[in-house]
């Protein structure tokens, strides 16, 4: 073996967790993780993930290093995929090492596989020297977690669903860029627990809900209203549309076979709150797949959540609408 061919190849990127304000739930293929129907969301500039990846041939498998703790093999399912992809455009048998850390907690419904798998992805391709464009990566980066896909570009994210069966055309775009809207983002952590139910596990349990279909309806419209109201920077209609999609993810969780309810009591608390306060100041609130809540305010509120929610004395970062992901 020559030497440019024993060349270590390496990167670093970083990736901003992202929120959705028209849910992704529900799959028309899980092992290409391809949607059912559109979805909107924002980049958490505050919530990052940065991740290097490292090609060589010294390693038999491929690692993943999270915060100092090495993933076990069998659980590198997500991110397997991801290299597979990347080793297989390059015509590659060299094994990758990832190591990465994330500055929020993991799998407490703070979208710690979005950013994870689009750092990842972007880590890997730049270490492999790929010159992949934007919508290709985001394809990649989805084969590890769906909503990753809308990790990779700027600020306020659209995800295709696409219609093709390779998900070549399953990809997201930018929307509106970080400064379109400069809307406060406040991240309120309820619980650094991991949730007990996964959101591959609960989408699959939410198709035997009687309210399923009910769902799909609204969730298929959910899409154009959340992007016209961003576009058009009307907070109420934003407010309005984030509320009820929110509404219904969870009524549908609850509602499942079995149930499952992703609330803590201050989770509830802080719902009760914003949608009291909504009533009178731009404000709105919405949670994933877990306990934590995210809430997005223009200047005139940020002393209400101040006052009303951050008085909880519950751990917060206050952030901004945030940027794609990068090469560093």
């Amino acid at each position: 073996m020559n030497e440019s061919e024993r060349k270590t190849y390496r990167a670093t990127a970083r990736a901003h967790a992202n929120v959705a304000v028209a849910k992704y739930w529900g799959k028309r293929d899980t092992n290409l993780n391809l949607p059912l129907f559109d979805s909107v969301a924002f980049n958490i500039e505050g919530l990052v993930t940065e991740t290097t990846a490292t090609w060589n041939d010294d390693d038999i498998h491929d690692a993943l290093i999270i915060n100092a703790w090495q993933v076990p093999p069998h659980a590198m399912g997500r991110i397997q995929r991801i290299l597979d992809d990347i080793r297989t455009r390059k015509g590659w048998t060299k094994r990758c090492v990832l190591q990465s850390h994330n500055n929020f907690p993991l799998a407490t419904g703070l979208a710690s596989s979005a950013s994870g798998c689009a750092a990842a992805a972007m880590a890997a391709a730049a270490a492999a020297e790929l010159q992949l464009d934007q919508n290709t990566l985001s394809s990649i980066a989805r084969l590890g977690s769906g909503s990753a896909a809308r990790s990779i570009p700027a600020g306020w994210t659209r995800w295709h669903a696409g219609s093709l069966s390779d998900g070549s055309d399953a990809f997201a775009t930018s929307i509106a860029p970080p400064n379109h809207w400069p809307l406060h983002v406040f991240v309120i952590q309820v619980s650094d627990a991991p949730k007990n139910v996964s959101s591959t596990e609960c989408m699959l349990r939410c198709q035997k809900s009687p309210y399923w279909e009910a769902f799909l309806q609204q969730a298929k419209k959910a899409a154009d209203i959340a992007q016209n109201a961003i576009l058009q920077r009307d907070f109420p209609a934003l407010t309005a549309a984030i509320h009820q999609n929110t509404m219904c993810l969870h009524a549908l969780t609850m509602t499942c076979t079995p149930p499952v309810c992703y609330f803590a009591p201050k989770t509830i608390e802080i719902l009760q709150r914003i949608l009291r306060l909504c009533q009178a100041v731009p404000v709105c609130c919405t949670l994933d797949a877990g306990a934590n809540v995210v809430i997005l305010c223009e200047d005139t509120a940020c002393p209400f959540i101040k006052n009303d929610i951050i008085a909880l004395g519950l751990p917060f970062i206050q952030s901004r609408i945030g940027s794609g992901a990068s090469v560093t």
